[in-house]
C-alpha cells in the first residue's frame, strides 16, 4: 500500500487508488479516523490519498502538528481537488460530530461535487449527525449506505478488483472508464498517432444497472499533437457505445429502395421533428457481442425483419461518424433484400407498424426510400455517406 499525503506530490503511476474524504480533527485530542482506516487497508496492494500533511497525520502533540514553511491553504486545496479526480474510488467516512471537532463542513461540499463522479463509497456511524441529507441523496442514486467504516472500505476496495497499471496521464483516468471499450478505442488510436494524453478529467458519464456498465462518458482532455509539437486542451472527448448499421435494399426496376427508419429522439434538429436513420445501434449489455449478430438483431428489432441466414450480410467497414464530436464508430453492414422480405417492409410502412423496445421508450416506423428521394430527405449527413458506401463503393 502507498499513502500518498497532502504535502507529497502527485502519483505519476497507479494500480487502484482510493481517496479518503471525510472531517478531519481540529485538535489534536480528537483521534482521526483515518488511522483506523488504513488498520482496515493492510491488505490493499494500492495506492491511498490522505488529505493531510504526512507530518500532522503521524504528530503526537500540537508542536508537531505545525504546518511545515511550505505548506499553504490554496496548495492543500489543489491537492485535494486533483487527487480526488485522480482516484478510482472517493471513500466518504462522515463520523460528524459539530461540538466535538469534527463537522465536515468542507465535506458537504466535497461530497456534493463528488456525488454523480461514478466513485462514490459513502458511510457514517450511527452516532453521526446531521447526515440525513446526505443518506437521502445516496438511496436516491440506489447506491449503499455503510454504517461501519471497515465495511465502507471493504465495499471500496471489491469495486477495484486487480486494477489496471497507469502512468502520467493516464492516471487521471479512473477504472471505470479506463476499462471501457470507448476509452480504449479512442486511447489506442491516440497512441497510434504518436500523440500523448497529458492530463483529463470526467465531466460526465451515463451508465446502465444492475450490473453497473458505462454507456457514455464526456472527459475534458489535454493532448500533446506529436506532428505538430503543440498541446490541445481546449476540448471534450464524448464516447459512447459503437454502432452496427445496416444498409437494406432492394432492387426493383431501374430503382433501388432502402430501409429507412422514423424515430422521434430528443436531439432531433429538424423541422419534422423526428429523426430519420439507418437500423442499427449497440447492444446495452456489460460485455461486447459480436458486431454481426448485434446488426441483425438490430435489423429484427426495429424493422421486424428476421435474417436466419447471417451470411447474406456483407461487412462493408467501420468509421467514425462525428470526428469533431464523438470518439464512436459505426460498424457498417449491407444486405441486399429478397422479394418477400421487401412486401414484408412495404406492408409494415403502409400500415405504419411499430417496433423498437417499448422498455427503452424506443419506437420506430418503417419507411422505403428510394435513391432518388435521398437529397430531399431528413437523412443526416453521416446516414448518406453509409448509404453510399453500400450501394456504391462495395466491392
Amino acid at each position: 500500500m502507498q499513502l500518498v499525503f497532502a504535502d507529497h506530490p502527485v502519483p505519476q503511476t497507479v494500480t487502484k487508488s482510493l481517496f479518503l474524504a471525510g472531517p478531519s480533527p481540529r485538535d489534536i485530542h480528537t483521534i482521526d479516523w483515518r488511522h483506523e482506516a488504513v488498520r482496515c487497508l493492510s491488505d490493499f496492494d494500492g495506492t491511498v490519498f490522505i488529505p493531510i500533511p504526512e507530518h500532522q497525520f503521524y504528530a503526537k502533540s500540537s508542536d508537531e502538528r505545525v504546518n511545515s514553511a511550505s505548506w499553504t491553504y490554496d496548495g492543500q486545496t489543489s491537492w485535494e481537488c486533483e487527487c480526488r479526480h485522480i482516484a478510482d474510488a472517493i471513500v466518504f467516512w462522515i463520523p460528524r460530530d459539530i461540538k466535538g471537532g469534527m463537522p465536515g463542513f468542507t465535506t458537504n461540499i466535497e461530497f456534493g461535487e463528488d456525488l454523480h463522479s461514478g466513485k462514490i463509497v459513502y458511510g457514517r456511524p450511527d452516532s453521526a449527525e446531521k447526515c440525513r441529507y446526505l443518506d437521502k441523496r445516496m438511496e436516491e442514486l440506489q447506491l449503499p449506505i455503510f454504517n461501519s467504516l471497515s465495511d465502507t472500505l471493504r465495499h471500496a476496495m471489491s469495486l477495484l478488483g486487480q486494477g489496471a497499471p497507469r502512468k502520467h496521464g493516464e492516471v487521471y483516468i479512473p477504472l471505470f472508464i479506463w476499462n471501457t471499450h470507448q476509452f480504449q478505442s479512442w486511447y489506442s488510436n491516440l497512441k497510434l498517432a504518436g500523440n500523448r494524453l497529458e492530463k483529463a478529467k470526467i465531466l460526465h458519464h451515463a451508465e446502465f444497472k444492475p450490473p453497473k456498465h458505462i454507456f457514455s462518458y464526456i472527459l475534458w482532455v489535454k493532448i500533446w499533437i506529436e506532428k505538430e509539437k503543440r498541446y490541445k486542451e481546449n476540448e471534450f472527448v464524448f464516447a459512447r457505445k459503437d454502432i452496427n448499421t445496416v444498409v437494406a435494399y432492394y432492387r426493383i426496376d431501374n430503382d433501388t429502395k432502402i430501409a429507412i427508419i422514423k424515430e422521434f429522439r430528443s436531439s432531433v434538429n429538424n423541422p419534422d421533428g423526428f429523426v430519420y436513420e439507418l437500423p442499427g445501434g449497440s447492444a446495452i449489455l456489460p460485455t461486447e457481442i459480436d458486431p454481426l449478430l448485434n446488426a441483425k438483431h438490430e435489423l429484427e428489432e426495429e424493422v421486424g425483419l428476421v435474417i436466419d441466414d447471417i451470411s447474406r450480410f456483407k461487412y462493408l467497414g467501420r468509421r467514425q461518424l462525428v470526428a469533431t464530436l464523438s470518439s464512436h464508430q459505426a460498424e457498417l453492414y449491407s444486405i441486399e433484400l429478397r422479394k418477400e422480405e421487401y412486401e414484408q417492409l412495404l406492408e409494415a410502412e403502409k400500415k405504419m407498424k411499430t417496433f423498437g423496445v417499448n422498455d427503452d421508450t424506443e419506437r420506430t416506423y418503417v419507411q422505403l426510400i428510394s435513391i432518388s428521394q435521398l437529397r430531399d430527405s431528413f437523412l443526416d449527413f453521416s446516414m448518406l455517406g453509409m448509404i453510399y458506401q453500400a450501394l456504391y463503393f462495395q466491392s
